[in-house]
């Protein structure tokens, strides 16, 4: 009797070890429960460019980029009033709300030969420096040696307004180094800041496909989606 109960014993703790490793072997295959698949934002920021953390514009593709956007037409601006009656002018330097500024000019030793902001109100632009995203002067015409006026082909003058707007939210967020990660929203370069404030609102790419997914702010020049109204 005592040997009856022993090897029953016996057999229900070799049972029980069994459903318990087999148990543990199925959740160690399911790799969500070790690894869960990072938020939106880690996702992008720590993954998908850590290989081009080291990403360099290429100097000769640049000198080609800033050929081809002296070579742009100069084209009057849009309506001023959504009726298409009136235009701002043509080849004067802008002051419209949402009107994309581009310089060629080597900036502070970050992207080389390129800058960009947005037309936030007559006196401001929205711009990402060294810092981080943050206001400057309006006054580009003056304090730059190149400077091109461009705006979005496709948008009214009401929506590049909000389009400054947009970019004027995102004040106090850092610079993005990693210039081949356009798609982050938790800190921005210089072109990337307008790029985004027209895809996230509108849909409307203003990259080319000149350095892959990194955005010389010359391209913005250059882009299809865009058209020059000022050059300096």
């Amino acid at each position: 009797m005592k040997k009856s109960i022993y090897r029953l014993t016996t057999v229900l703790i070799m049972t029980l070890i069994m459903v318990v490793g087999f148990g543990l072997s199925v959740y160690a295959s399911d790799d969500s429960k070790y690894n869960p698949v990072p938020d939106s934002n880690y996702d992008i920021d720590n993954i998908q460019s850590t290989a081009d953390s080291n990403f360099e514009f290429d100097t000769e593709e640049v000198e080609k980029l800033l050929e081809d956007a002296n070579s742009e037409p100069i084209l009057p601006d849009k309506a001023t009033g959504e009726s298409g009656i009136t235009t701002m002018g043509f080849g004067t330097y802008p002051t419209r709300y949402g009107v994309i500024l581009v310089t060629a000019d080597a900036y502070k030793g970050l992207i080389p030969t390129g800058h960009a902001a947005i037309i936030w109100t007559k006196e401001k632009v929205v711009e990402s420096l060294s810092n981080g995203v943050t206001t400057g002067k309006n006054n580009w015409n003056t304090s730059k040696t190149t400077c091109y006026g461009v705006t979005v082909r496709g948008t009214t003058t009401s929506q590049d307004n909000e389009a400054s707007n947009w970019a004027y939210r995102q004040r106090g967020k850092p610079y993005n180094w990693v210039y081949p990660n356009k798609w982050t929203r938790s800190k921005f370069y210089c072109s990337q800041l307008v790029y985004a404030a027209f895809a996230d609102l509108y849909g409307i790419n203003l990259d080319t496909a000149e350095f892959g997914s990194a955005i010389h702010p010359l391209e913005l020049v250059t882009s299809s989606n865009t058209y020059t109204i000022y050059q300096k």
